[in-house]
């Protein structure tokens, strides 16, 4: 009986001995395709560097409060994909979009903005930032990660937008122990960033609007303790099928709008009079889009689209949900 009892005893110690020796495994699977920047290590480009010239912005709006400043924001990269700028001024905040190189531009914006109802607009001059000569990702070696294939690679867009932040290292083997740690956790990308200082920073998602960077981070800290958790403006990475709970469908989105009354104004006096029968408003947190669709493969809607900008609509894109 007492031979049995060490039989027993040593065998559970010789099987919790390689049990510990096996590699503990964090995420290897992606859901994302091959090419998905956060799949690599990203290297940061400070936005300090980038260069100046006299331009054009649009001024859309004042406010005296930072909460609807941000709103406003939100509202307007939604419609027209471009980059906001609030600037505090006296007593009240300004909101302006764009980085137009010169006069054409900022009238083609305003025509834009326009038809996604901002009307009360006017070009001023400032100093802008030079358009991009690429739109190249600077990467590194890929992560090790296993991806999953998918049925269509996503084209990637750099945007200026916002990131959440959660932690940096010197040591990369622990920023890329951390990824996977947040990558089990949320279902949002997480990036490596590699910082001019050799810093290994781990931020997560592409937000286009400070609304949203605002809400994970507050996600961040409330439900999963990351209490360090900061905000910090980047360039981010835009795919249009980048959607959650896709329907594999592709749609053009035309503009977005604060009102359900407005975006079917515009559905019916701008798309339906020009014979836009497939076009709807779609509602999604908390804007009004209207879209055109649904097409099955992006090919039919790139067509489409080019269709749509020759009818006057210069800021259409393409998204699939």
């Amino acid at each position: 009986m007492i031979r049995y009892v060490r039989f027993i005893i040593i065998s559970m110690i010789f099987t919790l001995f390689l049990t510990s020796c096996v590699p503990v495994q964090g995420v290897k699977e992606s859901k994302y395709g091959e090419n998905d920047p956060s799949n690599k290590i990203i290297i940061e480009e400070n936005l300090e560097d980038r260069e100046m010239v006299d331009g054009y912005r649009i001024k859309v709006a004042s406010t005296e409060s930072m909460e609807e400043a941000n709103l406003l924001e939100k509202q307007i990269v939604q419609a027209v994909q471009e980059p906001v700028y609030i600037e505090f001024i006296v007593d009240k905040y300004m909101i302006y979009v764009g980085d137009c190189q010169n006069k054409e531009e900022a009238n083609t914006l305003k025509d834009r903005l326009k038809l996604n109802g901002f009307t009360k607009i006017y070009s001023v001059p400032k100093r802008v930032y030079k358009g991009m000569e690429d739109q190249v990702i600077h990467t590194t070696e890929a992560a090790d990660i296993t991806v999953t294939e998918t049925a269509e690679e996503p084209k990637f867009e750099k945007f200026l937008g916002y990131r959440v932040q959660i932690g940096a290292f010197k040591d990369e083997s622990k920023a890329k122990k951390l990824k996977e740690k947040v990558s089990s956790e949320i279902s949002e990308r997480v990036y490596v960033v590699l910082a001019e200082d050799n810093l290994h920073k781990v931020q997560i998602g592409d937000y286009v609007a400070r609304l949203d960077a605002d809400d994970m981070k507050e996600k961040l800290i409330k439900d999963y303790k990351y209490q360090g958790s900061f905000i910090q403006k980047s360039w981010i990475f835009i795919s249009d099928n980048s959607g959650k709970n896709s329907t594999g469908k592709f749609y053009i989105q035309i503009g977005a709008f604060s009102s359900r009354e407005n975006a079917n104004q515009f559905d019916e006096n701008s798309l339906k009079t020009l014979g836009y029968s497939n076009s709807e408003v779609y509602e999604n947190e908390g804007l009004f889009k209207v879209l055109i669709g649904a097409y099955d493969t992006r090919a039919d809607a790139e067509t489409a689209k080019q269709k749509v900008i020759a009818d006057g609509f210069e800021g259409a894109w393409i998204l699939e949900k």
